[in-house]
């Protein structure tokens, strides 16, 4: 099965496609930087991640927010199950101002067979 890839750009009148992985990767990451209120077809999509200052990432309660950002993956990408997320040091600090990330990994379906998935996003 094809998916659309992200962001979605219409060259010549096509519509570029990608694979299962890549397409969760792509949702999770448009989830990932969106605020949550910002989208007007669904006002609950998105993460609290952004109500929070960047100071506020470093002192504030790590537990807290990996559960609110594996709770809205669970709510949005129900492609990916069994999901694990954690904070990490970005891999990039000279281009990163904020200097931390996001790993997301888990399991999905692709043709009935069970796949790992793992995806890395920078914040800030």
């Amino acid at each position: 099965m094809e998916y659309l890839s992200l962001p979605l750009v219409l060259r010549e009148g096509y519509l570029p496609r990608t694979d299962l992985r890549e397409s969760i990767t792509y949702s999770i990451g448009l989830l990932l930087s969106t605020r949550v209120g910002s989208m007007p077809f669904n006002p609950e999509y998105g993460c609290d991640l952004w109500d929070k200052e960047f100071s506020d990432l470093y002192t504030s309660n790590k537990a807290d927010i990996r559960a609110n950002l594996r709770n809205a993956i669970g709510k949005f990408e129900k492609r990916l199950y069994n999901v694990s997320v954690s904070l990490i040091q970005s891999g990039d600090q000279t281009t990163q101002a904020l200097g931390m990330g996001v790993k997301v990994t888990g399991n999905y379906l692709d043709d009935n067979e069970e796949m790992k998935f793992e995806a890395r996003y920078d914040l800030g």
